[in-house]
């Protein structure tokens, strides 16, 4: 590793591979470091991918790429104490593409690394970049340990949790009011209990996403032969609630204790996430000699049903490879930044910028559920002199907000997502 190379990326994710596959196209000499053992090794990530910008990008993907099961069941699930309230869309086979499906982040990583080496790009795992060199405000190289490799540009693709940009002052630390907290288990089931709890046929995946007033938002994705179970919480607005803790508490609610029981943990994970939405995102993902892509650029987007990470983070490598191309024809490294503009990236970050806030609004996971649980047991709970659905509405928010404010509190909700 002692040669020059034309771009060092640092880390082997969606953003950092992306970048390497279209840089081998413009003919770059390319290396890519990866921290773990292999790429994905080290991410956490629930277990679903956007179909669109494969499907643009990379001809006959779906032929071999690890694929677990196509997404046809969305479900919200608002878990009450005992019961819950659910919300079900039920996808048939999209003609123009736009599909999703449920992958191993590792396996799906794995394939697209293949990819990028077939074109001759250096994938070097176990490395970990200590530092980005600078000479006179420009990156020209990175140290590993005692050795210092060199090159004409630096993509800095090392996801969510930022060390590197932050030790050299390209980003601010994430505030703790703004970082939650991912844990996930991944729990085997087998084929035809999955397909029997979930109401699925072979090849078709559920994507649950669940509300708790408990501990806040939690997702199940189906796998063919696995669950992948996860909670999303902020430990500043859950203090009674340890990570550990979490997922247990998730499995032993009836509703979800039905979908998983007898299954075997195979898997745990836990790591941060950013969840500042658009304030996240860095206005100058780009310097001289180097460029920010992918989850390290805070190019990931939660509309407050789906939460995209990987499509993006995809498209952001592929117009950092444009933009180091026509940099190095003479744009200014703004061009990166215009890119992002043009692509419309920016502007659809922009556009739920207030999905951040209202999702660290505690009234969310907490009054709201139990207002609809109220609500929903009292409309089927068969009484000898039952209430209209109003006196029912009437009497639940009363006892924890005005009939007004609850009403403005929801449009304002609803305007923003």
């Amino acid at each position: 590793m002692s040669e020059k190379y034309d771009v060092i990326i640092i880390g082997a994710g969606p953003a950092g591979l992306s970048t390497a596959y279209f840089l081998a196209d413009k003919e770059y000499n390319v290396i890519v470091l990866e921290r773990g053992s292999e790429p994905g090794s080290k991410n956490v990530f629930g277990g679903r991918i956007y179909s669109y910008v494969l499907d643009r990008y990379f001809p006959e993907w779906r032929k071999d790429a690890p694929i677990e099961r196509w997404v046809r069941r969305e479900k919200l699930s608002i878990l009450c104490e005992e019961n819950s309230v659910n919300l079900e869309y039920q996808i048939n086979r999209r003609p123009n593409g736009y599909d999703s499906f449920t992958a191993f982040l590792s396996r799906f990583l794995k394939w697209f690394a293949s990819r990028v080496e077939e074109k001759n790009v250096t994938l070097a795992t176990g490395v970990r970049v200590d530092e980005i060199l600078f000479r006179d405000g420009q990156a020209y190289g990175v140290r590993v340990g005692e050795e210092k490799l060199e090159a004409d540009y630096i993509v800095v693709a090392e996801g969510a949790n930022t060390l590197l940009l932050e030790k050299h002052g390209l980003r601010e630390k994430i505030p703790p009011e703004d970082i939650a907290v991912g844990v996930k288990e991944v729990i085997k089931l087998g084929k035809d209990r999955i397909n029997e709890r979930f109401n699925l046929e072979d090849g078709e995946g559920s994507a649950y996403f669940l509300i708790s007033p408990r501990f806040g938002g939690g997702f199940i994705y189906t796998m063919k032969e696995y669950v992948s179970i996860g909670v999303i919480y902020r430990p500043l607005l859950n203090s009674k609630v340890e990570a550990k803790d979490v997922i247990e508490e998730l499995k032993m609610h009836p509703s979800v204790y039905n979908l998983v029981r007898d299954g075997v943990p195979i898997e745990y994970s836990a790591d941060i996430i950013r969840e500042a939405g658009y304030r996240d995102v860095m206005l100058k993902p780009y310097g001289r000699g180097y460029i920010v892509v992918g989850d390290a650029a805070g190019l990931t987007l939660n509309t407050g049903f789906t939460v995209r990470g990987v499509d993006l983070a995809i498209e952001s490598g592929r117009l950092a490879a444009e933009a180091i191309q026509k940099t190095s024809a003479g744009e200014e490294p703004s061009t990166y930044m215009k890119l992002l503009l043009e692509r419309g990236i920016i502007d659809t970050l922009k556009k739920f910028r207030k999905v951040s806030k209202i999702l660290s609004n505690q009234k969310i996971y907490r009054d709201y559920p139990e207002i609809i649980c109220e609500i929903f047991s009292k409309i089927y709970t068969v009484e000898e002199y039952p209430e209209t659905l109003f006196e029912s509405i009437k009497k639940v928010v009363r006892r924890k907000t005005s009939i007004i404010r609850f009403i403005f509190e929801l449009l304002s909700m609803v305007r923003s997502l």
